[in-house]
């Protein structure tokens, strides 16, 4: 039993998190889906929306933050204990990175040509693009690293380019780890 509750609170924590992030996402990624999806085919929206829930910068992107708590809290609820909330919501979270992989290859074995773009669909502007909130927080982050190079420091720090990514992506993790053990710890034990 305890195998089968696990089991059932990472299809619900995966269902949960996938579902919201199809049907939730921003208006800037249809206008990505809408301009690059003829060129490079089917697996376009799906890697858009794994990119938005894995890539979460928790000051900018609260919906996803809030989804992935709500999602790990009832996968933690189904789980039992605190530690198939753990599992839950690791496996809930590994799932979905590779779900991205996945997507991410079927792009590239269908033929990825970046030479070759289309002109961005008829009423669509370039500024939907950059109001989704990952464009937003990258283009944050380049503006203060270029704004860092003006201080005499020179050389190009990798840390600092590296890091606010590494936040975005263990974000959802640590977000769904405590919601889960929170959802565990309030499910009434029989």
């Amino acid at each position: 039993m305890a195998f089968g509750s696990k089991y059932f609170g990472w299809i619900a924590t995966l269902g949960i998190v996938l579902a919201a992030g199809w049907f939730l996402l921003p208006s800037g990624y249809e206008t990505l889906i809408l301009w690059l999806s003829p060129q490079l085919g089917n697996y376009v929206r799906p890697s858009m929306v794994l990119v938005n829930i894995i890539l979460v910068n928790p000051l900018n992107n609260l919906m996803m933050v809030a989804i992935w708590g709500i999602a790990g809290f009832i996968g933690g609820v189904l789980a039992g204990t605190k530690k198939g909330a753990f599992v839950v919501a690791l496996f809930a979270w590994i799932t979905t990175l590779l779900l991205l992989a996945f997507s991410v290859f079927q792009l590239i074995s269908a033929g990825l040509n970046l030479g070759s773009l289309p002109p961005i669909p008829p009423g669509t502007s370039l500024a939907e693009v950059l109001g989704i909130p990952l464009v937003q927080s990258l283009i944050g982050e380049l503006l203060t690293l270029i704004g860092g190079f003006g201080g005499g420091m020179g050389g190009l720090d990798i840390i600092a380019i590296i890091t606010p990514v590494v936040i975005w992506i263990v974000t959802p993790l640590i977000v769904v780890i405590v919601a889960g053990i929170i959802g565990a710890t309030v499910r009434p034990k029989e």
